[in-house]
């Protein structure tokens, strides 16, 4: 399967026009992809970014976190890794989950946009980051990985073996 797909010549093309952006895949010179965005429609949904916490708001359980974008983003403390918190405080994982003493002000966070910026509202985020590939959604420090069910069992198992042999559990 892979060896075939190997052989082939792939071609990203990329045209910009106006407001519209048009992305085309070839492969031996015939379009098998077409993706076509609006450039005012640009989403931030999965860009992560290294964040710095501006404030920390206990009564929301919520902290502010600026990741260059303008307006400062919002980290609700559901979604942080309380794992990770826990390690970078140096303390053990029976931490009190408040996110005041989990984030403070100046603290750099790893974070990933959930939901796009709305009116006055900045974006949302999340310190649970996952990279999403085309067959394979690779999430750090976390205990489980997911592998694609569009390809073959045979590709599947030689994935999960290869990612046994280099993910620690």
């Amino acid at each position: 399967f892979l060896a075939r797909r190997e052989s082939v010549d792939r071609a990203i093309i990329v045209r910009s026009k106006d407001d519209r952006i048009q992305i085309g895949v070839l492969e031996d010179a015939v379009l098998v992809e077409h993706y076509v965005a609006k450039s005012q429609e640009a989403s931030l949904i999965g860009h992560v970014y290294l964040g710095r916490v501006q404030n920390v708001l206990s009564s929301m359980e919520a902290a502010f976190v600026d990741i260059g974008r303008g307006r400062n983003a919002v980290l609700y403390s559901g979604e942080v890794d309380w794992e990770a918190a826990a390690e970078s405080a140096g303390e053990g994982k029976q931490q009190a989950r408040r996110i005041e003493l989990a984030l403070k002000p100046g603290d750099k966070v790893l974070v990933q946009v959930t939901k796009d910026p709305v009116g006055h509202k900045g974006a949302r985020l999340t310190s649970q980051v996952s990279l999403p590939g085309r067959y394979l959604v690779y999430v750090p420090n976390g205990s489980m990985n997911g592998i694609s069910r569009k390809l073959p069992d045979t590709e599947r198992a030689r994935l999960k073996k290869i990612l046994k042999e280099v993910l620690p559990e």
